[in-house]
């Protein structure tokens, strides 16, 4: 399927394409070969790898270490993008290196362009340049990836069915790795070396709810899951609640079940989740709590259209319902600190982004979220003062309000000059800041308007000695030295006034002492958790 430009000049700015990918992955098929999924991407210059902008995809040839790069354009026209169906048959279809490019790219800048355009703002990679994905490197699945110290993605290969399957053909696994890319870019402070497993475990529940949902917003993947989990019933019988319950987590469970340490959503939470010492069993505890809001306000829809509706239009509801969800989970991350976060912190932010994206909430998105946090033990978060700027009043705003948007020293200086704002981030007065991030982002409110806001945040880190530690913060330690930190999120409108903050507070001894650990958890933790900060989620972790 070619899509027509006249010339390079045509190009606009956030012009789409639609290329066809993988639905699920080369397992799965539909009447007439693999189920496939048509994904919208910004068009950009491509070369051959592909290469674009953002990434670059390598593929190695199966009996050697050569990269065999792939052209997606028509010939002499690099802005061309050519997107050709999939082979039939399982054999071809893993032979064809083209559409392995073709699927491994459209999957990852869909990826992308779901994060950039519910937060209406670009995101970079951590380090800048081009995300290397390696879709057909050599290892196997327990070496697929994302290596945030080089910015790559490896994929490897599985069985299946007798064939050597590369990872990258499934459309989960791809999403998966790619948010953590994009992730890891946008707060690096969430995965590094000071980061808690608590924070590790966040990484691996956003990554997985994006995997999980992407897919799922597909139609035709809704579709045949419901005739699969009722057992091939027809299109106008009921679909009741347990149906639409089983179709949803029989579908996780088979994404899930290419990984081999994890086997989420059976029963209820265990009472003691909250600690468990692997990152992604904690996560695996609220992604169930989500997608068990999903499968609420799915059926609340089915039940407001009625039962004359067909399968399809079923499958749809579901579809909808899920991107819905994904798109309130990601754009809570603009409301979330850059350090420190936790399941409180996730909750707060998606709640609080909702409510300034959609102030009615009629068929009750927010509370389906609010309940299902509450059913694993995390309590409800309150309107009164989600904005956390109630008590900021009568704050010294700079001259220069238009440097807001783009200049972290204004930002440095409307913190200091505000101490209501000093005090509440609890900073060290005589450290300075260790990191400070400023984003424009533009949103489209339901009345329609462009909303232009400015995101702010800041980090601070404080080495203490063993002596200070004890003495300022009661901190007791056998090491020469600790490092503590904090920091916040503040959140500006179009015209530089406060308008949301979330703050972690450094010099704060009651926060510090829950979020320090003792000089053995410390060392355990560190052994445990340095191959998963280094190369996050490997298929089988």
């Amino acid at each position: 399927m070619a899509f027509q430009k006249k010339s390079p000049g045509d190009i606009r700015a956030g012009q789409m394409v639609s290329v066809t990918v993988l639905a699920e992955g080369p397992i799965a098929h539909g009447n007439s070969g693999p189920l496939t999924a048509d994904v919208r991407i910004p068009v950009e210059r491509l070369r051959r790898g592909p290469t674009g902008l953002r990434f670059s995809v390598q593929i190695r040839k199966w009996r050697g270490t050569t990269v065999s790069p792939v052209a997606l354009t028509q010939v002499g026209d690099p802005w061309k993008l050519l997107s050709m169906p999939p082979p039939a048959e399982l054999r071809p279809l893993l032979d064809d290196t083209r559409f392995l490019a073709q699927h491994v790219y459209g999957v990852a800048a869909s990826t992308l362009d779901l994060f950039e355009s519910t937060l209406g703002r670009r995101m970079p990679w951590s380090p800048e340049g081009r995300l290397v994905l390696k879709a057909r490197d050599t290892g196997d699945a327990m070496e697929t990836g994302y290596s945030r110290d080089n910015n790559l993605i490896r994929f490897g290969s599985i069985e299946r069915m007798g064939y050597k399957v590369p990872t990258a053909l499934f459309r989960d696994i791809v999403a998966h790795e790619v948010t953590h890319a994009i992730l890891d870019g946008y707060r690096p402070a969430w995965a590094d070396s000071l980061a808690t497993i608590e924070q590790l475990a966040l990484h691996e529940t956003l990554a997985d709810l994006v995997a999980i949902l992407s897919v799922f917003s597909s139609r035709e993947v809704v579709y045949r899951q419901l005739e699969a989990a009722a057992d091939g019933f027809e299109a106008r019988e009921q679909v009741d609640d347990s149906v639409m319950l089983r179709s949803l987590f029989d579908f996780a469970r088979d994404l899930y079940a290419r990984g081999a340490l994890r086997e989420p959503f059976v029963g209820s939470a265990p009472a003691n989740w909250e600690e468990l010492p692997e990152p992604h069993q904690r996560g695996t505890v609220v992604v169930g709590a989500i997608l068990r809001s999903v499968q609420k306000l799915w059926a609340e829809r089915n039940t407001r259209f009625g039962d004359a509706q067909g399968l399809q239009q079923k499958a749809e509801s579901g579809s909808i319902v899920g991107s819905r969800i994904l798109r309130m989970v990601i754009r809570g991350l603009c409301y979330m600190p850059p350090v420190d976060v936790t399941w409180r912190d996730l909750l707060r932010g998606i709640i609080a982004a909702d409510l300034d994206m959609l102030p009615e909430d009629p068929h009750g998105y927010r509370d389906a979220i609010q309940d299902g946090f509450s059913a694993i033990g995390i309590r409800r978060v309150s309107l009164n003062n989600i904005r956390g700027v109630d008590h900021y009043t009568g704050l010294r705003y700079p001259i220069r309000l238009a440097a807001m948007g783009s200049d972290p020293q204004e930002v440095q200086r409307f913190v200091w000059e505000n101490p209501r704002l000093l005090d509440a981030a609890r900073l060290e007065r005589h450290t300075p800041l260790t990191k400070t991030r400023v984003r424009t982002s533009e949103r489209i409110s339901p009345d329609g308007f462009v909303v232009s806001e400015i995101g702010a945040s800041f980090i601070q880190t404080v080495r203490l000695g063993r002596r200070e530690a004890y003495q300022r913060l009661g901190l007791r330690t056998r090491r020469e030295y600790v490092d503590i930190r904090g920091g916040g999120l503040l959140r500006f409108d179009a015209g530089g006034r406060l308008i949301y903050a979330a703050l972690k507070p450094v010099m704060d001894r009651e926060r510090q002492a829950a979020m320090f650990v003792s000089d053995e958890q410390h060392d355990a933790d560190s052994s445990a958790s340095s191959v998963v900060k280094q190369s996050f989620h490997r298929t089988g972790d």
